[in-house]
């Protein structure tokens, strides 16, 4: 690769990596010129085990998996207008979680199942938009549990379909001018 050339990571998401895919890819790169310098696949629990969802998207994965909620750059001010408790209180009281620790510390269930809840969260107007990728929602539909107040709740269910068992990725770098 000279220094005037550009290089790029380009992969096939799960549900679309198939024999098929893959050649309609690769074959795609290489009719418009890219020259292709690697490729690979790379397994479900790999991308689990080295966090790579999280890290491509890191700006949404941030708020779900990798901070935790004190860690965030939250609004205050939109936080209550919007809840109706002061976002120091919410903290305080341990009513606030990243959507993997809602799943996994709090209410004990999958990313599915936090996905339909975050789905009845949308549709009753309890989320809230605070920047590019930074959700807020009270989960409020859980028989037996307390509501509570998720970041970005829809990521866990994304990020399933990247890191399940027999899920995987087919990548390519590729090298143009």
């Amino acid at each position: 690769m000279s220094a005037a050339n550009n290089r790029a990571f380009v992969f096939v998401k799960p549900h679309a990596n198939t024999e098929k895919g893959v050649a309609a890819v690769k074959e795609g790169l290489e009719k418009r010129g890219l020259a292709i310098i690697s490729e690979g696949r790379i397994t479900g629990p790999e991308i689990a085990e080295k966090m790579l969802i999280d890290n491509h998207y890191y700006a949404i994965a941030s708020k779900a998996t990798l901070l935790k909620p004190a860690q965030l750059n939250v609004p205050v001010e939109k936080f209550q207008e919007k809840f109706g408790l002061s976002w120091e209180q919410a903290l305080a009281d341990g009513k606030v979680f990243n959507a993997k620790d809602a799943c996994e510390e709090y209410f004990k269930f999958d990313s599915a199942e936090l996905n339909r809840h975050w789905a009845l969260a949308k549709k009753a107007g309890n989320l809230i938009k605070f920047g590019g990728g930074f959700y807020c929602g009270v989960i409020d539909t859980v028989e037996g549990k307390a509501p509570v107040y998720v970041f970005n709740g829809f990521f866990m269910s994304m990020r399933a379909n990247f890191v399940e068992a027999d899920a995987a990725i087919s990548y390519f770098v590729v090298d143009w001018d």
